[in-house]
C-alpha cells in the first residue's frame, strides 16, 4: 500500500526505511540513494520517477532521480508506480488489465518501475495506461472500443495517458449501400474509443487525442424512368434505372468501408486521417435526353467535419419523361463515443484533454 502522508507541513507523522522498503522493496545497498532511477526513459516519458505526481511533504511532487538531493521527506505519499506499455506497437482492442497486466510476461505489456517483481496487488499503487501508439477499435456494435481500463484492485490509482503519438480511435463507420429505383441505404454507425471499467479513473493527454469513430455517409437515392412517347404512342423510351452512387466511409481505426453501387460507382474508404468520398450516381439515357441520375453518395464523418453526409436524391434531366420516380439519399451513420463508461462509473478529465465526441456515454464492450 502507498506510504502514509506527511500529516502537514512540517510534517508530523515520522517515516522509517522500512516503510519504504516495505513499498518499492530492498535495494542492493540498503540506500535511500539508490532508489533514484537513472536516466530511465519509458515510452515518451522521460527520466521517469520511481512515483511521479504526488509524493513529498505536500504529495505533488516527484521522487528526486539522478544525482538530485533525495531525503526522508520525499517518500511521504509515495507509491509504486506500474506503466501499462502500449507504446510500443498499434494494436487493436486493448484491455489493459486483461491482455496487458495479467500477461504471463512483462515485456511489451507493463514495467513495475523500480522493480523486477510484479506486486500481489495493485491496491495503493499507481498505474499508469501510458499510450503513444495508434490503438484502434472494431466495427459493428456502437459499445466496442479501443482500448479499456480494465477493472483494477480496489485502491489502486489508474491514470490514462495519452502522450505525443499516441491515438485511441473508434472504427469509422461503414458507407452505405446505393440501390436502383430505391432510396439510399444509410451510412453505418461509427464506434468508440476509450472505454472506462474502473471507478475514479483519471485522463489525461500531452500532445495525443482520444476519438470517437466517425460515421459512414448515407448512398444516393435510386431511380427509374422512360422517354415520353408521342399521342399516337410512338416514340417512347424503355425504361431504365440508374443507382444511388455508394456512400463514404467514415475516419477511424480501422476506416469504415465504402458503401457499393449497382453500377459500380462505390464510395471510398476511409481511414485514421481522413473519411471516404461518396461515389457519383449512374447517369442512365431512356431515349434522345431523357436521363435519370442517380444521388452522389454522402462523405462519411470525420474530425473535420464531424458529421457524416447524407445521400443526394436521384434527379432527372433531359427530354420529358414518362412514369419517372426519384429517390431521396440514405442518411449519415452516427458517431461512436470518444469515452464509455460502465454504469456508475466517474472518471475525472485532468486538464483540458484532446478529445473529440461524446464522454457521457454509457456501456463498454
Amino acid at each position: 500500500m502507498a506510504i502514509k502522508a506527511s500529516g502537514g507541513n512540517p510534517p508530523t507523522n515520522s517515516l522509517s526505511f522500512t516503510e519504504i522498503e516495505n513499498e518499492f522493496g530492498q535495494n542492493a545497498s540498503r540506500s535511500l540513494g539508490d532508489y533514484r532511477m537513472n536516466n530511465l526513459n519509458i515510452g515518451a516519458l522521460t527520466e521517469v520517477s520511481l512515483s511521479r505526481d504526488g509524493c513529498g511533504i505536500s504529495a505533488n511532487s516527484d521522487i528526486p532521480v539522478d544525482d538530485q538531493e533525495i531525503k526522508f521527506s520525499d517518500f511521504f505519499s509515495a507509491k509504486q508506480n506500474i506503466i501499462i506499455d502500449l507504446h510500443s506497437s498499434n494494436q487493436n482492442r486493448v484491455n489493459a488489465k486483461n491482455d496487458k497486466y495479467n500477461a504471463s510476461s512483462p515485456s511489451g505489456n507493463f514495467t513495475v518501475v523500480g522493480s523486477s517483481s510484479k506486486p500481489s496487488t495493485t491496491s495503493g499503487k499507481k498505474v499508469i495506461i501510458h499510450v503513444t501508439k495508434s490503438i484502434g477499435s472494431a466495427a459493428g456494435n456502437v459499445n466496442n472500443v479501443a482500448l479499456r481500463t480494465g477493472n483494477w484492485d480496489s485502491g489502486t490509482e489508474v491514470l490514462v495517458e495519452v502522450a505525443t503519438g499516441g491515438l485511441i480511435m473508434g472504427a469509422g463507420g461503414n458507407g452505405g449501400n446505393g440501390r436502383e429505383d430505391a432510396s439510399g441505404l444509410p451510412g453505418g454507425t461509427g464506434t468508440s474509443a476509450l472505454g472506462i471499467d474502473y471507478n475514479g479513473t483519471d485522463i489525461q493527454t500531452t500532445g495525443g487525442s482520444i476519438i470517437c469513430g466517425f460515421g459512414g455517409g448515407g448512398a444516393g437515392g435510386g431511380g427509374q424512368t422512360k422517354r415520353q412517347g408521342s399521342w399516337t404512342g410512338s416514340g417512347r423510351g424503355p425504361e431504365v434505372k440508374a443507382g444511388g452512387g455508394g456512400g463514404g466511409g467514415g475516419q477511424g481505426i480501422p476506416g469504415g468501408a465504402g458503401g457499393t453501387s449497382p453500377e459500380n460507382r462505390n464510395g471510398t474508404a476511409g481511414s485514421a486521417t481522413a473519411a471516404g468520398n461518396g461515389g457519383e450516381g449512374a447517369e442512365v439515357v431512356s431515349r434522345g435526353e431523357a436521363t435519370i441520375n442517380g444521388g452522389t453518395g454522402g462523405e462519411g464523418g470525420h474530425t473535420g467535419d464531424t458529421s457524416a453526409d447524407s445521400g443526394e436524391s436521384a434527379f432527372l434531366t433531359g427530354a420529358e419523361h414518362e412514369d419517372a420516380s426519384t429517390n431521396g439519399g440514405g442518411g449519415g451513420g452516427s458517431n461512436g463515443a470518444a469515452i464509455r463508461k460502465v454504469s456508475g462509473i466517474n472518471f475525472t478529465l485532468i486538464g483540458s484533454p484532446s478529445i473529440t465526441g461524446d464522454q457521457n456515454a454509457t456501456g463498454v464492450s
